[in-house]
């Protein structure tokens, strides 16, 4: 019997963290294969914790979103994508902070995100959608603060250009 419920609380979480966040899977991940994995591995990695600590149904989710964005950043670690740290290039490039820009809608943006180069797509990712600051993912992705700002503005600009190519909006 206990295990039924188990079983179903698992299914349910599931369900319910698919709909909410495969969409950061893909986001990540260059195909739907890839992001079907990481989020697999991800929930997995979040019911053996589940299992072993008490969670609480009100931090769960964004338990399961931070464990996402980690299994994320990590599965592109094993597939050895490197980080070039860009010292001082960022005194050419500025930085445009027009709201248009931020607030596209994510589904037409996701199409666009994926074909970044994964460095780009991963930084861009964490500081537009995940909202972390430059020292923080320079911090966890052992970068500067200036390669992660570098490639925040190269996303800014690849999106600039791909919505003002013809035919594209």
């Amino acid at each position: 019997m206990l295990f039924r419920k188990r079983k179903n609380h698992q299914e349910e979480t599931y369900k319910n963290a698919y709909r909410s966040f495969f969409g950061i899977c893909l986001r990540y991940c260059a195909t739907k294969e890839d992001a079907k994995e990481v989020f697999n591995d991800a929930m997995l990695r979040y019911f053996k914790f589940e299992s072993k600590n008490k969670v609480d149904d009100k931090g769960k989710f964004s338990l399961i979103k931070k464990i996402i964005v980690n299994q994320s950043i990590d599965r592109l670690r094993v597939k050895k994508i490197k980080f070039d740290n860009i010292e001082d290039a960022t005194d050419s490039i500025k930085s445009t902070n027009n709201d248009a820009e931020i607030n596209m809608i994510r589904e037409e943006m996701l199409e666009k995100i994926q074909k970044f180069a994964p460095q780009t797509r991963i930084i861009f990712n964490l500081f537009i959608f995940e909202g972390w600051s430059h020292k923080e993912i320079a911090d966890h992705l052992t970068i500067t603060t200036n390669t992660s700002s570098w490639h925040v503005n190269q996303g800014k600009k690849q999106i600039i250009e791909l919505l003002t190519k013809p035919n594209l909006v």
